[in-house]
């Protein structure tokens, strides 16, 4: 069943009535537009060539064509046909897509006066986007124009504006964006004494800093950006696996025994692409209320402030454990 939302006055705009409608049939809770609006923001901070993931970091040009990028990435996520004068048709409705920073700053052309807009925003700081449905009117128009003629919303614009899927919503976490100051530089500054293994020090310095926090795919291709294959130098065979286990790391990801592991301990289950870290101890006897995981025959818990340096943490075997035990 499709979740409900609450229709405006019946006396308001029938055609915004019936392109928010379409929309929800397209996307009920409003999960696949957050995703869009995030997978198009990093695909522009292009973290895994370029390292970057704060906005404020692009060049201007670049800037300027985040909002054509989301356009785009709507029409295809959702698969709408192409309008005439507009970006979209929906319900046979004339519909262009606005993307800005700040409510209100979205830049309206001439031609698009009378027409429907679906205007988005979102604070990669805040973790929050909007999207919402306003028509285009002379009365939801300011006077002023650019210098390209285009026009922004006056207040009662601002006001008119029906929003989707109950306003704000939260953004998956730009995880290096909103970290501290100083454990960002502590990663993004780590270095091997072989030159081509910097990349691989940043992942593991990611995994030493980030403890029981799941580690998005997005974070690990920026942090060990200029690597061919970062996710993989957060497994096995040389990657961060392997050498944060002598620091009593575990370092878990979505396949074989990893997930038992991570639910034994009371950790968040990774999806895929993603890992998540922990330090681990033997459990003590009588063992206390900490979560155990039993591995190779051993049971283990999450370190709490009595981790002893020297103490490896134990491999987790490749495989499924249908038994309960990695």
């Amino acid at each position: 069943m499709l979740p409900m939302f609450e229709l405006d006055d019946p006396a308001a705009d029938a055609e915004i009535q019936a392109v928010k409608a379409a929309l929800y049939v397209l996307d009920p809770t409003g999960q696949t537009m957050g995703r869009v609006i995030r997978e198009t923001i990093d695909q522009l901070l292009d973290g895994q060539r370029m390292g970057r993931w704060d906005y404020e970091q692009l060049h201007k040009t670049e800037k300027t064509h985040l909002g054509t990028l989301v356009e785009i990435n709507i029409y295809k996520e959702f698969k709408l046909a192409e309008g005439k004068k507009a970006d979209y048709l929906i319900s046979g409705i004339e519909v262009d897509c606005k993307y800005a920073k700040g409510i209100g700053k979205w830049e309206i052309g001439p031609e698009l006066v009378g027409c429907i807009c679906l205007v988005i925003t979102a604070d990669d700081k805040a973790g929050t986007w909007r999207a919402g449905l306003v028509r285009a009117s002379e009365e939801h128009l300011r006077s002023t124009e650019n210098r390209d003629r285009k026009r922004r919303l006056n207040t009662v614009g601002v006001a008119a504006v029906s929003w989707l899927w109950g306003g704000e919503n939260r953004l998956a976490p730009n995880q290096l964006l909103r970290m501290d100051t100083e454990k960002r530089t502590r990663i993004m500054s780590a270095k091997s004494k072989a030159k081509d293994q910097h990349g691989q020090a940043r992942i593991n310095q990611l995994f030493i800093e980030c403890q029981r926090e799941v580690i998005r795919r997005v974070t690990l291709e920026t942090v060990g950006h200029g690597l061919k294959d970062p996710l993989k130098r957060a497994r096995s065979n040389g990657g961060a696996r392997d050498y944060l286990r002598r620091l009593g790391i575990l370092v878990l990801g979505h396949q074989e025994g990893d997930p038992v592991v991570a639910r034994m301990l009371g950790l968040e289950i990774p999806d895929k692409g993603e890992f998540i870290s922990v330090q681990v101890i033997p459990a003590p006897e009588p063992r206390d209320k900490r979560p155990a995981a039993l591995i190779q025959g051993s049971y283990w818990v999450a370190a709490d402030g009595d981790y002893e340096p020297g103490t490896w943490a134990p491999e987790v075997r490749p495989r499924k454990a249908p038994t309960g035990e990695a």
